[in-house]
């Protein structure tokens, strides 16, 4: 009995550290998430007027370059250690070989302003945050901005106060009020990234398995994902009241549309964050790789994925850098 008994006791013994050891391998496999949204990169017909626009209108702030300057990138923050929108003129650029200037020769531009009577899929709109809705539109007004849609309706807030104004080049810019969020020492934050998609589960499968994307609410046509620090949304043509016939494809041969160009997130470890995306079946437009400016390396390493709807969302790792900008311009340095 007393061998029976010894037996037993090893035998469990055995299956519990096989199970403990099974636990512990599983913990140690770490998914690489993104630590940062840290890219709202715009293509914009005039780059100054564009950045005097968010600087006058919703306090943006110039952020510093880590490393060398680059003169076709301007950084604004409009909340300290906020997501940044990067503002690039139209190419091409005299600093750029001719192999990547290839996509704006004899390229026909579209602006945003062309396609509000048939949009598009791709990003519908960016989304800022304020306190107070009435306050920011009667200075907006004051201020010459042109109003676009009063009240706006969000997909999946249909409560929630919110009206849009004409951006550069006419993209639409969406206010909402967040009357209990804190913005420090700023009038205006990064909202979310609203997108236009076809199929919202393709979309969320693409952000879930290549960005490590959370689901935060979900409603028939929409679903609002957290990546990071960043909040997207994406919503069928009919949470905007629109059938599939009343949206163009945004990819058309020989075209560069003015406006939000690609999204872009911080990590740690671009490499193994693209080989993670490359073992859950999704492959990225290119392996990584380290930028090249002016001939000369850079701090950037990136890669880029292709969402369904033709839009680039990208993996960066900045040397030196595992967070949002830091650092303001020095304001007799400016471009």
């Amino acid at each position: 009995m007393k061998n029976r008994i010894n037996i037993l006791f090893v035998g469990v013994t055995i299956l519990i550290g096989v199970a403990v050891l099974m636990s512990c391998s599983k913990l140690n496999v770490k998914q690489i998430e993104p630590i940062h949204l840290d890219d709202i990169h715009f293509i914009v017909t005039d780059e100054n007027e564009s950045v005097a626009f968010f600087e006058k209108h919703f306090g943006a702030k110039e952020m510093a370059h880590p490393g060398d300057r680059f003169d076709l990138v301007r950084f604004l923050s409009l909340k300290w250690q906020g997501p940044t929108i990067t503002i690039t003129p139209v190419g091409p650029y005299p600093d750029l070989p001719p192999d990547r200037n290839k996509r704006w020769l004899d390229a026909k531009i579209i602006t945003p302003k062309s396609e509000q009577k048939k949009p598009v899929y791709g990003v519908k709109w960016l989304a800022l945050s304020t306190p107070s809705l009435e306050k920011s539109k009667a200075k907006l007004i004051n201020n010459g901005v042109q109003i676009f849609k009063d009240p706006v309706v969000l997909p999946l807030e249909k409560n929630t106060s919110a009206f849009s104004i004409y951006g550069p080049d006419g993209m639409e810019i969406v206010i909402v009020e967040r009357s209990d969020d804190d913005f420090g020492n700023a009038t205006y934050a990064i909202d979310h990234i609203q997108f236009l998609v076809r199929d919202v589960k393709i979309g969320e499968t693409f952000f879930e398995k290549v960005f490590e994307a959370k689901s935060f609410e979900r409603q028939k046509n929409s679903v609002g994902l957290q990546v990071a620090d960043g909040k997207l949304i994406l919503s069928k043509p009919e949470a905007f009241n629109l059938t599939v016939k009343d949206v163009g494809l945004r990819k058309v041969d020989g075209t560069i549309r003015i406006g939000l160009d690609h999204l872009g997130f911080l990590y740690n470890d671009v490499v193994a964050a693209v080989d993670q995306a490359r073992s859950k079946k999704v492959a990225p437009i290119f392996q990584p790789q380290r930028y090249v400016y002016k001939g000369k390396p850079t701090v950037y390493t990136f890669s880029a994925f292709e969402m369904p709807e033709n839009i680039n969302i990208e993996m960066v790792q900045a040397d030196g850098r595992t967070g949002p900008h830091s650092y303001y311009i020095d304001e007799n340095n400016r471009k």
